[in-house]
């Protein structure tokens, strides 16, 4: 079984107010668990500010990463909902050149501060990048929602043609099984993404509508199941990154 594992970046801004020296000591943070996820996962997700608080950007993180000499694979997120193409464009640039093998093309969450929405949408970014050869050199990955319910939605993310699907977070092996299966049949693989069941997670999964009672208790399993599905899991652990070490260890064991 193919997986990785999702990194939060650090925040920039802290108790409303820039700190260099607070975020060089997060940034050694973050590039430690980074190293403690080498020979438990194949490689590492990086996101992009999510729920719209601003970090440094995936890319960045990437590249302190690369930097320790990690030998893990590296994929990043880049959000469409707050840049415009050319951003994009550096973006994908500064991934291929650093070495990242994959980009997960999303809108992303509302920022914080409430900023406009500039207009592109995912399926057409990734069209525009195709038509400037950028899939030479690195692949690009779409998001895919649980539950199939706006078929026309979805057509468009097909016609976009993605490397991969990544899932929101799973709690159904059926609905995963059906995500595959439209997946599949037009050449596109499928990662699915995975929320580890703690306590600390709670509070994030309710956010998200995300209920995880088929796999509470036997997160392991499930994981292994889904990993028969589809062609990666990716797990994340966005409050708990000791939980997802403690999954990790045990589907090693």
């Amino acid at each position: 079984m193919k997986i990785s594992f999702e990194l939060n970046p650090p925040r920039i801004v802290k108790n409303q107010h820039f700190d260099l020296g607070l975020l060089n000591r997060e940034i050694q943070k973050f590039t430690k668990r980074a190293s403690e996820l080498v020979n438990l996962v194949d490689g590492i997700h990086l996101t992009d500010s999510v729920l719209g608080i601003p970090r440094i950007s995936s890319v960045t993180a990437a590249n302190f990463i690369k930097r320790t000499g990690n030998p893990l694979k590296l994929s990043c997120s880049v959000r469409v909902r707050d840049r415009n193409y050319t951003s994009i464009c550096q973006f994908v640039s500064d991934a291929i050149l650093i070495g990242v093998e994959r980009v997960l093309v999303l809108m992303g969450d509302d920022p914080v501060d409430g900023a406009k929405h500039l207009g592109l949408k995912p399926s057409s970014v990734l069209k525009m990048l195709y038509h400037e050869n950028y899939n030479s050199v690195i692949d690009f990955n779409l998001t895919i929602p649980t539950k199939i319910n706006n078929p026309s939605y979805i057509q468009k993310k097909i016609d976009a043609r993605p490397i991969a699907f990544v899932t929101q977070s799973i709690a159904s092996l059926a609905e995963l099984g059906e995500i595959v299966d439209l997946a599949t049949s037009h050449n596109i693989l499928v990662v699915a993404c995975i929320m580890v069941p703690s306590k600390n997670n709670q509070t994030s999964a309710e956010k998200i509508g995300l209920d995880w009672k088929e796999y509470q208790n036997n997160a392991v399993d499930f994981i292994l199941k889904a990993g028969d599905l589809a062609s990666e899991v990716l797990l994340t652990s966005p409050n708990s990154f000791q939980s997802g070490l403690e999954v990790l260890e045990k589907l090693h064991s």
